[in-house]
């Protein structure tokens, strides 16, 4: 008989739309054929589209709907008046609270998606915990994020992220001692939360498995075309995307005035939507299944200069064989790389001159002998069946 697993996340793991929702998924996709898992998220919005997918992996499923106002209400009173990071009452409910207390003792094993739930299993009387296996899969270091924006913000948004950060740090490191078995999808974010956070924790490094969107080796190329894949109200690839346009975008058009640059990614936010109405820069959304924008692109770029974890727009492309171009910042989530898998450039000048020599006609060959050894680097170290090994591993033990 499967043991139960109580599983919590901040929003709901199906449709997948963004990466948050590609890590909750594949957790309980793999977790679903070792346990029986009881699902509980909050409710952001009304659902839409078919979420068989989700009940069909879950024996139960819970919801809890949360406005905006009561959010923000919850973060600021938390903050003011509980010391807590404005993540912890942004993303809180009551009623999933009470939940949780009225049903823990159902289960054997509780499960916290992301930092942001570990505070509905922290609040409840050790007594009640006993016996329980408690894991915390933090997914990034949102400590480190939060600090990465805080450089690159200005104004209101750099008091506000440098805020966050400081009280997130503490938040964290408290978090990650307490829970003990936990998880993070890169070493970068480990080493963040052990050694620079000073948790009293061992965290153990899980990835993601890359997506198979449909790889097609004999897809055509269009000509000077480049292309980014992210939500684009997510405040690091909307970073990525503004300082890509400002301080690199010019050169390219100088040097290719026919380039074209593709966005892919929904929830453009206005600053996205008004970059759109510039020439050359094409706004696609959403995409169901980006395989074919992404590989017909002659480059894909990830001029990331904030944020943390491991970036699945990489992975993904990676996994279809397509050139990418990024930043450190976007290529230390990555386990293992050479520097042959993938180009990495400093943001800025060196980043514009990779692009003009990676766009060349003359560097055909070295972009597809690049996209070859991704592919394989990929399927090497983010395939299926070794992140179901490793997360049934880590729970088993």
């Amino acid at each position: 008989m499967k043991k139960n697993l109580l599983m919590l996340c901040y929003r709901a793991p199906y449709p997948i739309r963004s990466g948050s929702e590609i890590r909750m998924y594949q957790f309980l996709e793999i977790l679903s054929q070792q346990f029986s898992v009881t699902l509980l998220y909050l409710k952001e919005r009304e659902e839409t589209g078919d979420m068989r997918p989700l009940y069909e992996k879950c024996a139960g499923v819970e919801s809890f709907p949360v406005s905006v106002w009561k959010r923000c209400a919850q973060a600021g009173a938390g903050y003011l008046f509980r010391n807590l990071p404005l993540q912890a009452g942004y993303f809180y409910s009551g009623a999933m609270q009470r939940w949780v207390n009225a049903h823990i003792g159902e289960f054997s094993h509780i499960l916290c998606m992301h930092i942001r739930t570990v505070r509905y299993v922290l609040g409840i009387k050790p007594g009640k915990l006993a016996g329980k296996h408690i894991f915390l899969d933090g997914i990034d270091a949102i400590t480190l994020n939060y600090y990465n924006s805080y450089l690159t913000s200005h104004g209101l948004r750099r008091l506000v992220n440098g805020m966050e950060y400081r009280r997130m740090a503490e938040y964290e490191r408290r978090a990650y001692s307490r829970v003990k078995k936990s998880i993070l999808i890169s070493e970068r974010d480990r080493d963040y939360i052990v050694k620079e956070l000073g948790a009293d924790a061992d965290p153990a490094v899980i990835c993601n498995y890359a997506i198979d969107y449909g790889y097609q080796p004999q897809t055509v190329k269009q000509e000077c075309t480049i292309c980014f894949m992210g939500k684009m109200n997510y405040a690091p690839n909307v970073d990525a995307v503004r300082h890509f346009v400002s301080a690199v975008w010019p050169g390219l058009k100088k040097e290719y005035p026919q380039l074209v640059f593709t966005i892919i990614g929904g929830n453009a936010t206005a600053e996205i939507l008004k970059l759109g109405q510039t020439e050359g820069i094409e706004l696609c959304g959403f995409v169901e299944n980006p395989a074919s924008l992404l590989q017909e692109a002659t480059l894909v770029i990830a001029p990331m200069v904030s944020g943390s974890g491991l970036q699945n727009k990489i992975v993904q492309a990676m996994y279809l064989g397509c050139t990418v171009v990024t930043t450190p910042v976007g290529a230390d989530g990555l386990t293992g790389v050479t520097g042959e898998e993938l180009i990495v450039a400093e943001a800025g000048e060196e980043f514009c001159g990779k692009l003009i020599r990676y766009l060349a006609p003359e560097a055909e060959e070295e972009r597809r002998k690049t996209g070859e050894r991704a592919r394989e680097y990929i399927r090497e170290h983010y395939s299926y069946e070794k992140i179901q090994n490793d997360i049934l591993t880590f729970f088993a033990e």
